[in-house]
Parts: C-alpha cells; sequence; structure tokens
C-alpha cells in the first residue's frame, strides 16, 4: 500500500475565537474560567511536557499536529466549562481527531492515555488560576470538570473505533484486489507479481502453502474461527482459497482443518499460486465429505482413474470385475495386499503393516496376480492395478 498523505489539520486557525461568558451566571466559577482562558498557553505547556512520557510506538504523528490539537481540545473544554456554544470549526474536534490519529496508526490505548491526562491539565489550572481562593467553587465543580473530560473520552473512543473499522475495510477491499490480480494476471509478468507481492506485504519468493473449499463446503469453513492475519483468503466462482508463508516448523499438514479441503504444499514463489490453486481444487473435489487435507500423493490415483475412463471407457473394468467373483473375505485380503504392497514397495513393511509373514504376502500377491493379471512387482503393471482400484469399495466388516 502506498504512504499515507500529509493532512492539512482542519482545526487550526490563526484567528483568536471569541470567548465571552455571562458573568451573571455562576459568577465565581465563571470568574475562574475567564482567567484561565487568560491563561489557556500554560495549560498546552503542561499538556505537551505530559504528552512527553507517552509513546505512540512509531506511529508518524507530526509535532505541529500535536501542539495544534492541544491548543485546540483546551479551548474546547473551556466553551464547554463556560457553558458557551462550541465555535463551527470545534464541533467536530472529538471525530477528526480520532479519525486523524486511526489513520496515523497511533494505538488506541497509547492515544487514551494522552487524552485522559487533559482532566489533570485542566485541574492544575484551575488550582493556579484559583489561587487559593477559589477552593470551595473549584471543589464544587469538580464533577462537572470530570464528566467534561470524560464525555470527550467517549467521542474520542467511539469515533476511533468507528475510524479503525473503516480502514480495516479498506484495507480488506485493498487486499482483496490485489488477490484478484494475482488469479487474473500473466504470473510470467515478474514486475507485475512483485507489486501485488509489495502489497500484500510478502515476498514474491516466500515459500507457500494452499488449501482450496469446494462450493459445497464454503458455509462449513465460514463457521470456523476467522483465518489470522497472515492467511490470505480468496473466493472465486464458488471456490474459496487460503494461502499463507510456510511457517517454520508448523504448516496445516500438522494442523489439519475441520473440513475438507484440498492441499497444496511447498509452492515455491508467488507467481506458483494461481497455478496451486488450480490443483487444489481439484483435489478438494475429489475429497469428499471426509474432513482434513487432500493431497496430490493421496489422491492422485482416483484422478487419474477417472481420466482414463474418459478416455478409454471401461479400463478398470477387468480388474474390478475379477475381485467381484471373489468371495468377500478373499477380495478383502486381496485388496489389503495389494495397496499396502503399492504404498511400501517392500515385502517386510507390507508384512509388518499386515501383521503376519512375508511368505503370506508373497503367496497374496501371487494369487492377486492370477485373479487380475497384473504383477504387483512390476510397476508398471502396479500403476494400471492400483489407478484400477482407486475407492474400489469391499466390505471392511470381515
Amino acid at each position: 500500500m502506498s504512504e499515507p498523505q500529509v493532512e492539512v489539520l482542519p482545526h487550526s486557525t490563526s484567528l483568536p475565537r471569541d470567548f465571552n461568558p455571562d458573568p451573571s451566571v455562576e459568577p465565581q466559577w465563571m470568574d475562574l474560567i475567564q482567567r484561565l482562558w487568560q491563561e489557556r498557553g500554560s495549560l498546552v505547556s503542561d499538556f505537551l511536557e505530559r504528552f512527553a512520557s507517552i509513546s505512540y510506538e512509531g506511529a508518524l504523528v507530526p509535532d505541529e499536529d500535536v501542539h495544534r490539537t492541544a491548543a485546540d481540545t483546551m479551548e474546547m473544554f473551556l466553551f464547554l466549562l463556560a457553558g458557551l456554544e462550541l465555535p463551527a470549526d470545534l464541533q467536530s474536534l472529538p471525530r477528526d481527531v480520532a479519525a486523524r490519529r486511526a489513520r496515523q496508526g497511533v494505538p488506541l490505548e497509547a492515544f487514551l492515555s494522552a487524552v485522559r491526562n487533559d482532566f489533570r491539565v485542566l485541574w492544575k489550572g484551575l488550582e493556579r488560576v484559583a489561587r487559593g481562593h477559589g477552593t470551595e467553587i473549584l471543589v464544587a465543580n469538580m464533577d462537572r470538570v470530570l464528566d467534561t473530560v470524560e464525555s470527550y473520552v467517549s467521542s474520542i473512543q467511539q469515533a476511533f473505533s468507528e475510524e479503525e473499522a473503516l480502514l480495516a475495510r479498506d484495507k480488506q477491499l485493498h487486499r482483496q484486489r490485489l488477490l484478484s490480480r494475482l488469479f487474473s494476471t500473466d504470473t510470467r509478468n515478474t514486475g507485475e507479481v512483485s507489486d501485488i507481492a509489495a502489497g500484500l506485504e510478502v515476498k514474491s519468493s516466500d515459500v507457500f502453502e494452499l488449501m482450496a473449499v469446494t462450493r459445497e463446503t464454503v458455509a462449513k469453513l465460514q463457521r470456523q474461527p476467522a483465518a489470522d492475519r497472515q492467511t490470505f483468503t480468496y473466493e472465486r466462482a464458488g471456490a474459496l482459497y487460503l494461502f499463507r508463508v510456510v511457517r517454520t516448523g508448523r504448516t496445516w499438514q500438522d494442523d489439519p482443518p475441520e473440513f475438507p479441503a484440498g492441499y497444496v504444499p511447498g509452492i515455491d514463489g508467488l507467481a506458483a499460486i494461481p497455478q496451486a490453486a488450480a490443483s487444489a481444487l481439484v483435489l478438494a473435489a475429489k475429497h469428499g465429505a471426509d474432513t482434513g487435507l487432500a493431497t496430490i500423493p493421496g489422491t492422485w490415483m482416483t484422478i487419474a482413474r477417472d481420466r482414463l475412463e474418459g478416455a478409454l471407457p471401461g479400463f478398470s473394468l477387468p480388474v474390478t470385475t475379477a475381485l467381484d467373483h471373489c468371495t468377500p473375505h478373499e477380495r478383502q485380503r486381496l485388496l489389503q495386499v495389494a495397496r499396502s504392497y503399492g504404498r511400501t514397495g517392500s515385502i517386510k513393511e507390507t508384512a509388518e503393516e499386515l501383521y503376519c509373514h512375508r511368505n503370506t504376502v508373497v503367496n497374496r500377491l501371487h494369487s492377486l496376480e492370477e485373479v487380475i493379471g497384473l504383477d504387483m512387482t512390476v510397476p508398471a503393471q502396479a500403476a494400471l492395478a492400483l489407478v484400477a482400484l482407486a475407492d474400489y469399495q469391499t466390505d471392511t466388516s470381515l
């Protein structure tokens, strides 16, 4: 995002404001307020001295802005304490100051800490002008001073929160526009990708991981806790994509979601995100209703079978029909050995996985070859058998 523009302060004025309290109304109190008006410069100095100890945590607030806001705020308080109507340029002061600080990136708590100093500054100023002779009237009006400052604090807090919400929406809108560019642009254009990366505050060379969620599952995802701000989300044609920079020692595979999703890890660079998203969506579509992540190693055989069936209708029929003719018990044994050996490629590991002797594994592989006509120890034939048997179901209760 571009750097924030320098703002013209709306409450700066070189013209003095007319301050004419009615001395016939609460004459002692009005006398105090009138005297404090004459010394209002000391209020600003006191505020700035206290402000020096407050940290805005790196937010860029010009000194002129702080000084001018302090002067306007103190005059606003004196108008209110005198029961006078605020000048037009001070009527929106709380909202304008709060919005400006939010745009400048000032943390709310730090901002409120500065604002709450206003009561101390006003009270110290009133004590000074009272000079010990107006103590009773001063004490009698303590609640008035406190209520005036607290009302200002409440207005500030509400306006600040509203402005932060607007800024968050603007930032999210900007982020979504960048993601739309990423998914729609020619990612071979390195300059374009670099611009998008800068806007998203990532490096174009970062390594990412990505999940895709199909239209049928989007509602489930919306019921999950909101993604953290380091996770980018983008919806397109009913599908939802989530991706983020890979975190050291912690990926979505380590902490899988409670909804089904296609997953592509280790995406090398931002430019590869759209292609990875297309792959993840295919994986998600094949995942079904199960929760967790569908990956290429776990899903490719089903995808291959569907593609081969489309190009060569009935290609898996000889294998599945041959198994259909077996008894349920024998069919289950043959499927177990086929899938275990296909996964491990090892007689020893298959025997350990199936809790049987290695000779039993060899005998079952021979039986499988006799039934389906494919030798699982020959890689090309094993691949054909595994693809043909992808998602083939048997009675798991045996």
